[in-house]
Protein backbone atom coordinates (compact mmCIF):
# COMPACT_ATOMS: atom_id res chain seq x y z
CA UNK A 1 0.00 0.00 0.00
CA UNK A 2 1.28 3.45 -0.94
CA UNK A 3 1.83 5.62 2.16
CA UNK A 4 3.19 9.11 2.68
CA UNK A 5 6.26 7.81 4.52
CA UNK A 6 7.07 5.44 1.64
CA UNK A 7 6.75 8.25 -0.89
CA UNK A 8 8.89 10.63 1.16
CA UNK A 9 11.66 8.03 1.61
CA UNK A 10 11.62 7.31 -2.13
CA UNK A 11 11.87 11.02 -2.88
CA UNK A 12 14.86 11.50 -0.55
CA UNK A 13 16.70 8.55 -2.11
CA UNK A 14 15.85 9.82 -5.59
CA UNK A 15 17.24 13.31 -4.87
CA UNK A 16 20.41 11.90 -3.24
CA UNK A 17 21.21 9.59 -6.16
CA UNK A 18 20.46 12.32 -8.67
CA UNK A 19 22.85 14.73 -6.94
CA UNK A 20 25.59 12.11 -6.83
CA UNK A 21 25.25 11.48 -10.56
CA UNK A 22 25.12 15.18 -11.31
CA UNK A 23 28.30 15.92 -9.38
CA UNK A 24 30.09 13.15 -11.23
CA UNK A 25 29.46 14.64 -14.64
CA UNK A 26 31.67 17.28 -16.27
CA UNK A 27 29.36 17.98 -19.20
CA UNK A 28 25.68 18.79 -18.96
CA UNK A 29 22.80 20.33 -20.81
CA UNK A 30 20.17 22.51 -19.19
CA UNK A 31 16.75 22.87 -20.77
CA UNK A 32 13.92 25.32 -20.02
CA UNK A 33 10.49 24.98 -21.56
CA UNK A 34 6.72 24.97 -21.41
CA UNK A 35 3.87 22.50 -21.96
CA UNK A 36 0.33 22.84 -23.28
CA UNK A 37 -2.27 20.13 -23.76
CA UNK A 38 -5.19 18.18 -22.34
CA UNK A 39 -6.11 16.63 -18.99
CA UNK A 40 -8.54 14.05 -17.63
CA UNK A 41 -8.99 11.94 -14.52
CA UNK A 42 -9.92 8.50 -13.26
CA UNK A 43 -12.29 8.43 -10.30
CA UNK A 44 -15.90 7.82 -9.31
CA UNK A 45 -17.43 9.68 -12.28
CA UNK A 46 -17.01 8.31 -15.78
CA UNK A 47 -17.45 5.06 -17.67
CA UNK A 48 -19.97 3.88 -20.19
CA UNK A 49 -22.77 1.31 -19.74
CA UNK A 50 -20.70 -1.01 -17.52
CA UNK A 51 -19.69 -0.65 -13.87
CA UNK A 52 -16.43 1.05 -12.93
CA UNK A 53 -13.41 -0.29 -14.81
CA UNK A 54 -9.70 0.40 -14.40
CA UNK A 55 -7.38 2.57 -16.49
CA UNK A 56 -8.67 4.55 -19.48
CA UNK A 57 -11.74 2.34 -20.01
CA UNK A 58 -13.53 4.27 -17.23
CA UNK A 59 -12.58 7.70 -18.54
CA UNK A 60 -15.09 10.10 -20.06
CA UNK A 61 -13.37 11.79 -23.01
CA UNK A 62 -16.17 14.35 -23.32
CA UNK A 63 -14.98 15.86 -20.04
CA UNK A 64 -11.38 16.32 -21.20
CA UNK A 65 -10.08 19.72 -20.14
CA UNK A 66 -6.78 21.63 -20.41
CA UNK A 67 -3.29 21.47 -18.98
CA UNK A 68 -0.45 24.01 -18.99
CA UNK A 69 2.95 24.04 -17.30
CA UNK A 70 6.60 24.95 -17.27
CA UNK A 71 9.67 22.82 -16.66
CA UNK A 72 13.43 22.70 -16.24
CA UNK A 73 15.35 19.57 -17.29
CA UNK A 74 18.97 18.83 -16.40
CA UNK A 75 20.65 16.03 -18.30
CA UNK A 76 23.50 14.69 -16.22
CA UNK A 77 24.45 11.61 -18.26
CA UNK A 78 23.88 10.12 -21.68
CA UNK A 79 20.85 8.17 -20.42
CA UNK A 80 19.49 10.08 -17.43
CA UNK A 81 18.03 13.50 -16.69
CA UNK A 82 16.16 15.11 -13.82
CA UNK A 83 13.17 17.31 -14.48
CA UNK A 84 11.30 19.77 -12.25
CA UNK A 85 7.91 21.02 -13.38
CA UNK A 86 5.05 23.24 -12.25
CA UNK A 87 1.62 22.47 -13.72
CA UNK A 88 -1.95 23.72 -13.77
CA UNK A 89 -4.70 21.33 -14.84
CA UNK A 90 -8.46 21.27 -14.76
CA UNK A 91 -10.36 17.99 -14.41
CA UNK A 92 -14.09 17.58 -14.57
CA UNK A 93 -16.83 14.98 -14.34
CA UNK A 94 -20.62 14.81 -14.64
CA UNK A 95 -22.92 11.84 -14.04
CA UNK A 96 -25.28 13.27 -16.66
CA UNK A 97 -22.68 12.35 -19.31
CA UNK A 98 -22.57 8.73 -18.19
CA UNK A 99 -24.65 5.95 -19.78
CA UNK A 100 -24.49 3.62 -16.75
CA UNK A 101 -27.88 4.05 -14.99
CA UNK A 102 -26.52 3.71 -11.44
CA UNK A 103 -24.13 6.61 -12.00
CA UNK A 104 -26.40 8.66 -14.25
CA UNK A 105 -29.21 8.98 -11.69
CA UNK A 106 -26.78 9.59 -8.84
CA UNK A 107 -26.56 13.01 -10.55
CA UNK A 108 -23.26 14.21 -9.04
CA UNK A 109 -20.83 16.51 -10.85
CA UNK A 110 -17.65 18.46 -10.16
CA UNK A 111 -14.72 20.40 -11.54
CA UNK A 112 -11.31 20.75 -9.94
CA UNK A 113 -8.43 23.12 -10.66
CA UNK A 114 -5.21 21.34 -9.69
CA UNK A 115 -1.80 22.93 -9.17
CA UNK A 116 1.11 20.54 -8.82
CA UNK A 117 4.88 20.56 -8.58
CA UNK A 118 6.88 17.48 -9.55
CA UNK A 119 10.41 16.10 -9.62
CA UNK A 120 10.98 13.20 -12.01
CA UNK A 121 13.82 11.08 -13.26
CA UNK A 122 13.88 10.71 -17.05
CA UNK A 123 15.38 7.57 -18.57
CA UNK A 124 16.40 8.40 -22.15
CA UNK A 125 16.23 4.87 -23.51
CA UNK A 126 16.62 5.87 -27.17
CA UNK A 127 18.69 8.70 -28.59
CA UNK A 128 19.57 9.01 -32.26
CA UNK A 129 23.34 9.27 -32.50
CA UNK A 130 23.21 10.86 -35.93
CA UNK A 131 20.94 13.61 -37.30
CA UNK A 132 17.76 12.31 -38.90
CA UNK A 133 17.73 15.29 -41.28
CA UNK A 134 19.72 18.37 -42.21
CA UNK A 135 18.11 21.56 -43.43
CA UNK A 136 19.68 24.99 -43.54
CA UNK A 137 22.60 23.80 -41.42
CA UNK A 138 20.25 22.63 -38.67
CA UNK A 139 20.65 19.05 -37.39
CA UNK A 140 17.57 17.22 -36.09
CA UNK A 141 17.88 14.49 -33.45
CA UNK A 142 15.20 12.22 -31.92
CA UNK A 143 15.00 11.17 -28.25
CA UNK A 144 12.42 9.06 -26.41
CA UNK A 145 12.17 8.59 -22.65
CA UNK A 146 10.26 7.19 -19.68
CA UNK A 147 9.66 9.18 -16.49
CA UNK A 148 8.91 8.48 -12.83
CA UNK A 149 9.13 10.59 -9.71
CA UNK A 150 7.17 12.27 -6.94
CA UNK A 151 5.09 15.41 -6.59
CA UNK A 152 2.70 17.39 -4.48
CA UNK A 153 -0.55 19.04 -5.50
CA UNK A 154 -3.29 21.40 -4.38
CA UNK A 155 -6.88 20.69 -5.41
CA UNK A 156 -10.23 22.28 -4.68
CA UNK A 157 -13.26 20.35 -6.03
CA UNK A 158 -16.36 22.44 -6.77
CA UNK A 159 -19.84 21.81 -8.09
CA UNK A 160 -22.40 24.00 -9.84
CA UNK A 161 -25.31 24.63 -7.48
CA UNK A 162 -28.09 27.16 -7.96
CA UNK A 163 -26.05 28.99 -10.60
CA UNK A 164 -22.80 29.29 -8.60
CA UNK A 165 -19.67 27.16 -8.21
CA UNK A 166 -19.54 25.92 -4.62
CA UNK A 167 -16.34 24.59 -3.00
CA UNK A 168 -17.10 21.10 -1.68
CA UNK A 169 -14.22 20.41 0.72
CA UNK A 170 -15.44 22.78 3.50
CA UNK A 171 -19.01 21.46 3.23
CA UNK A 172 -18.10 17.81 3.99
CA UNK A 173 -20.77 16.14 1.86
CA UNK A 174 -19.75 12.74 3.26
CA UNK A 175 -19.00 13.99 6.76
CA UNK A 176 -15.27 13.54 6.08
CA UNK A 177 -12.50 16.11 6.62
CA UNK A 178 -9.94 15.71 3.84
CA UNK A 179 -7.01 17.91 2.86
CA UNK A 180 -6.74 20.06 -0.25
CA UNK A 181 -3.07 19.06 -0.42
CA UNK A 182 -1.82 15.64 -1.42
CA UNK A 183 1.07 13.61 -2.79
CA UNK A 184 1.26 12.07 -6.24
CA UNK A 185 3.51 9.67 -8.13
CA UNK A 186 3.97 10.74 -11.78
CA UNK A 187 4.58 7.96 -14.32
CA UNK A 188 4.75 8.35 -18.07
CA UNK A 189 6.91 8.91 -21.09
CA UNK A 190 7.42 10.95 -24.20
CA UNK A 191 9.69 11.94 -27.02
CA UNK A 192 11.17 15.09 -28.50
CA UNK A 193 13.00 16.33 -31.56
CA UNK A 194 16.10 18.43 -30.97
CA UNK A 195 16.99 21.05 -33.55
CA UNK A 196 20.65 21.89 -32.94
CA UNK A 197 21.85 25.22 -34.22
CA UNK A 198 24.95 26.98 -32.89
CA UNK A 199 24.96 27.20 -29.08
CA UNK A 200 21.26 26.64 -28.47
CA UNK A 201 18.94 23.81 -29.33
CA UNK A 202 15.17 23.93 -29.78
CA UNK A 203 13.14 20.94 -28.62
CA UNK A 204 9.60 20.03 -29.66
CA UNK A 205 7.96 16.93 -28.21
CA UNK A 206 4.98 15.11 -26.80
CA UNK A 207 4.60 13.79 -23.23
CA UNK A 208 2.00 11.80 -21.32
CA UNK A 209 2.07 11.98 -17.53
CA UNK A 210 -0.24 9.98 -15.26
CA UNK A 211 -0.29 10.96 -11.57
CA UNK A 212 -1.37 8.37 -9.01
CA UNK A 213 -2.48 10.10 -5.81
CA UNK A 214 -2.96 9.34 -2.13
CA UNK A 215 -6.52 10.73 -2.04
CA UNK A 216 -9.96 9.60 -3.20
CA UNK A 217 -11.44 13.09 -3.05
CA UNK A 218 -10.39 14.81 -6.27
CA UNK A 219 -14.08 14.56 -7.16
CA UNK A 220 -15.42 14.80 -3.56
CA UNK A 221 -16.85 11.29 -3.88
CA UNK A 222 -15.53 8.28 -1.97
CA UNK A 223 -17.69 6.46 0.57
CA UNK A 224 -21.41 6.33 1.45
CA UNK A 225 -24.35 8.65 2.05
CA UNK A 226 -24.52 9.99 5.59
CA UNK A 227 -27.44 10.64 7.88
CA UNK A 228 -28.48 14.25 7.15
CA UNK A 229 -28.49 14.94 10.89
CA UNK A 230 -24.73 14.27 10.89
CA UNK A 231 -23.98 16.81 8.16
CA UNK A 232 -22.99 20.38 8.94
CA UNK A 233 -25.54 22.39 6.92
CA UNK A 234 -28.55 22.31 4.63
CA UNK A 235 -26.19 22.90 1.69
CA UNK A 236 -24.22 19.79 2.63
CA UNK A 237 -27.46 17.80 2.74
CA UNK A 238 -28.52 19.09 -0.70
CA UNK A 239 -25.13 18.41 -2.32
CA UNK A 240 -24.65 15.02 -0.69
CA UNK A 241 -27.59 13.55 -2.59
CA UNK A 242 -28.58 15.33 -5.81
CA UNK A 243 -30.91 12.65 -7.11
CA UNK A 244 -34.02 14.60 -5.95
CA UNK A 245 -33.12 17.35 -8.46
CA UNK A 246 -34.00 15.05 -11.36
CA UNK A 247 -37.46 15.40 -12.85
CA UNK A 248 -37.30 12.19 -14.87
CA UNK A 249 -35.90 8.83 -13.78
CA UNK A 250 -36.98 5.17 -13.78
CA UNK A 251 -39.56 4.26 -11.18
CA UNK A 252 -38.01 3.21 -7.90
CA UNK A 253 -34.52 4.53 -8.68
CA UNK A 254 -34.67 7.33 -6.11
CA UNK A 255 -34.63 4.74 -3.34
CA UNK A 256 -31.04 3.87 -4.22
CA UNK A 257 -29.63 7.28 -3.37
CA UNK A 258 -29.27 9.27 -0.20
CA UNK A 259 -29.95 8.26 3.36
CA UNK A 260 -32.86 5.79 3.61
CA UNK A 261 -32.67 5.07 7.32
CA UNK A 262 -31.56 1.90 9.10
CA UNK A 263 -33.12 -1.47 9.81
CA UNK A 264 -33.55 -3.16 13.18
CA UNK A 265 -29.90 -4.20 13.23
CA UNK A 266 -28.71 -0.65 12.56
CA UNK A 267 -27.62 -1.26 8.98
CA UNK A 268 -28.51 1.27 6.22
CA UNK A 269 -31.66 0.35 4.30
CA UNK A 270 -31.55 -0.24 0.52
CA UNK A 271 -28.64 2.14 -0.03
CA UNK A 272 -26.24 2.09 -2.99
CA UNK A 273 -22.71 3.32 -2.24
CA UNK A 274 -21.96 6.94 -3.10
CA UNK A 275 -18.39 6.03 -4.17
CA UNK A 276 -15.67 3.40 -3.91
CA UNK A 277 -13.12 4.12 -1.19
CA UNK A 278 -10.88 1.23 -2.27
CA UNK A 279 -9.66 3.00 -5.44
CA UNK A 280 -7.71 6.25 -5.17
CA UNK A 281 -8.25 8.98 -7.76
CA UNK A 282 -5.65 9.77 -10.41
CA UNK A 283 -5.25 12.40 -13.11
CA UNK A 284 -3.24 12.68 -16.30
CA UNK A 285 -2.12 15.10 -18.98
CA UNK A 286 -1.08 14.82 -22.61
CA UNK A 287 1.08 17.80 -23.54
CA UNK A 288 2.96 19.22 -26.46
CA UNK A 289 6.30 20.47 -25.12
CA UNK A 290 8.66 23.16 -26.32
CA UNK A 291 12.04 23.87 -24.77
CA UNK A 292 15.37 25.58 -25.32
CA UNK A 293 18.45 23.57 -24.33
CA UNK A 294 21.86 25.13 -23.65
CA UNK A 295 24.95 23.13 -24.50
CA UNK A 296 27.86 22.99 -22.08
CA UNK A 297 31.47 23.74 -23.03
CA UNK A 298 34.85 23.16 -21.50
CA UNK A 299 38.43 23.98 -22.62
CA UNK A 300 41.14 21.41 -23.25
CA UNK A 301 44.44 22.19 -21.58
CA UNK A 302 46.45 21.55 -24.77
CA UNK A 303 46.12 23.87 -27.72
CA UNK A 304 43.25 25.76 -26.08
CA UNK A 305 40.78 23.81 -28.19
CA UNK A 306 37.13 24.24 -27.29
CA UNK A 307 35.11 21.06 -27.23
CA UNK A 308 31.32 21.14 -27.11
CA UNK A 309 29.77 18.50 -24.91
CA UNK A 310 26.16 17.72 -25.85
CA UNK A 311 24.01 14.73 -24.99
Amino acid sequence: MLTRNTILRTFIVFVFISCQFANAQKGYKMEFGGMLGFSNYLGEIGGREKEGRPFIMDMKLAKTRWSVGGYMRYRFSSKLAVKASLNYLRISGDDAKTVNPARKYRNLSFRNDIYDVEATLNWLFYDSKKPIGIYNRTSVFFTSYLLAGIGGFYSNPKTLYQGSWVALQPIKTEGVSYSKFGLCVPLGGGFYFTLNKRRRAHRIGLEINWRFTTTDYLDDISTTYKNPSELSSSTAVALSNRNPELTKQPEGFSGNYGWQGVDASGEPVNQAPRGNKNNKDSYLSLNVTYGIAIKSHYTRSKGRRIRTVSF
